[in-house]
């Protein structure tokens, strides 16, 4: 019997390749929406306005895709029904949310950890904690550095982007435990993420064993953290231990409970490290923008403190903040979908059950009529002339409706604190070693990976990181 997840992948959607996409494709409100019907290579294509997809939840359901997220990471059967199971009432805990099942509660603890509050800022002062750390000479990690002297580390920019992040946000959910258990843990994460996509796309898993095996030894990591006692996990963020106190008392096994916290930390590192990657890189290789934007962070920086309300203050910061917005238009291929339920009419189109909606966000990035038509370029410029223009509803780099993004304002924050620490401590530039004889950086700007699947930030294609030299600021 297939699984849900193989369902949802065979099932009747068709997207086309988004760097090919014609921006007249997309206007207003309005994205490609695609229907597909078997017409042997051919699929057809209806355009629908996305504001009424994102209102038909009665009919338009997002569930399969996550129960089949829980299934590829490998949840057992019983671990994945009890995740959508309603609470019966003697569960004191569970019932008290109007008998929510996990799934909702997840998403509830979400987004009361990771939107503006108390619980963000906490979370926050515990993630700067730690790119504060990985920022300093000493601390940058062993894995990143090609080559040291007395005053000079060569490092990989994106190494060190992922390494020193994905620690930050191991150790800031799941306190120290997690990384101390398992050393191994961030590396192992990082392999498997650059494969990632096979289990999105539920390779076969013959085929899959670049993916399955680092899959594996993160599930092990967790799997080790959950059976620790609860003192030694007291450090946790709130959110991990209300959301593994229901799950213990949903009944749900330790395993199925790690691979849990597995998806969630997939959730909510596949993306910020690479986004850092990519700002960072147009930074550096523009020396006006470099310019620019260490001299706005510099107030920022106070000793080993980061002001990062300051950062993300679009007033104080105006370049920083176009820079990242136009990183994320220019990197972003978020993508949603849904399954229909029962027969849903969008604009004149009607929709059967079984049928998958894909919503396409990223055309709708290089549409001319709203970015200008200078859009296959990287221009900053564009998002402080106009505004307003992340209100545009072209512009989803974190999707929308049910399922905005809660991580949104967090990854806003430890990208652009990852940034300005390294500006205010180092003199950076690309390395030495990647330059000709003529004193020309013969490293190339690293090209977009389109050719794997991809539902956020785009890698880098494998062989185009950045060599980048770092020395201490006088």
């Amino acid at each position: 019997m297939e699984s849900t997840f193989t369902q949802y992948i065979k099932s009747p959607i068709q997207s086309f390749p988004l760097e090919r996409a014609s921006s007249r494709a997309h206007r207003g409100i309005k994205q490609a929406i695609f229907q597909r019907q078997s017409l042997g290579d051919h699929h057809c294509r209806e355009q629908v306005h996305v504001a009424e997809i994102y209102r038909s939840n009665n009919t338009l359901s997002y569930d399969l895709f996550v129960r089949g997220l829980h299934e590829g990471f490998g949840m057992s059967p019983t671990g994945v029904e009890k995740m959508w199971e309603i609470p019966m009432a003697h569960q004191k805990h569970m019932a008290s949310a109007g008998r929510k099942h996990l799934v909702d509660r997840s998403g509830d603890f979400h987004r009361l950890q990771l939107l503006p509050g108390p619980q963000l800022d906490d979370l926050n002062a515990r993630f700067l904690a730690r790119i504060e750390y990985g920022t300093t000479w000493e601390n940058v990690p062993q894995p990143c550095v090609h080559s040291s002297t007395a005053d000079e580390l060569v490092v990989s920019l994106y190494k060190w982007c992922g390494y020193v992040l994905v620690d930050a946000a191991s150790r800031s959910f799941y306190g120290d435990a997690l990384v101390n258990t398992s050393p191994q843990m961030v590396r192992d994460f990082l392999v498997f993420d650059k494969q990632s996509w096979m289990l999105l796309y539920q390779y076969p898993s013959f085929l899959a064993k670049a993916m399955t095996a680092p899959r594996n030894l993160v599930t092990q990591a967790f799997d080790r953290y959950v059976a620790l006692e609860e003192k030694k996990k007291e450090d946790a963020a709130p959110y991990t231990k209300a959301l593994e106190a229901l799950q213990i008392e949903a009944g749900v096994s330790r395993r199925d409970r790690a691979i849990g916290f597995q998806i969630f930390h997939f959730a909510m590192n596949a993306n910020a490290y690479k986004m850092c990657f990519w700002l960072l890189a147009h930074v550096l290789c523009n020396p006006s923008l470099l310019s620019t934007i260490r001299e706005e962070t510099a107030p920022a920086i106070k000793g080993n403190k980061v002001d990062i309300n300051l950062l993300v203050d679009e007033d104080t910061c105006p370049m920083l903040n176009a820079a990242f917005n136009e990183t994320l238009r220019y990197t972003s291929a978020a993508t949603s979908g849904r399954t229909v339920t029962s027969h849903t009419q969008i604009g004149d189109k009607t929709f059967y059950p079984g049928v998958k909606v894909l919503i396409p966000y990223r055309p709708g990035h290089f549409d001319e009529s709203v970015f200008g038509r200078n859009v296959r370029e990287f221009d900053p410029q564009r998002f402080l002339k106009e505004k307003d223009l992340t209100k545009n509803p072209s512009f989803r780099p974190f999707g929308g409706g049910a399922q905005y993004c809660s991580g949104r304002h967090l990854a806003r924050r430890e990208v652009v604190g990852f940034l300005a620490l390294v500006l205010d401590r180092f003199e950076i530039s690309l390395s030495d070693a990647g330059k000709d004889a003529e004193g020309s950086s013969s490293q190339r700007f690293p090209r977009l990976d389109v050719n794997k699947p991809n539902l956020g930030i785009i890698s880098p294609m494998p062989e185009d990181d950045l060599r980048v030299s770092i020395k201490n600021r006088k």
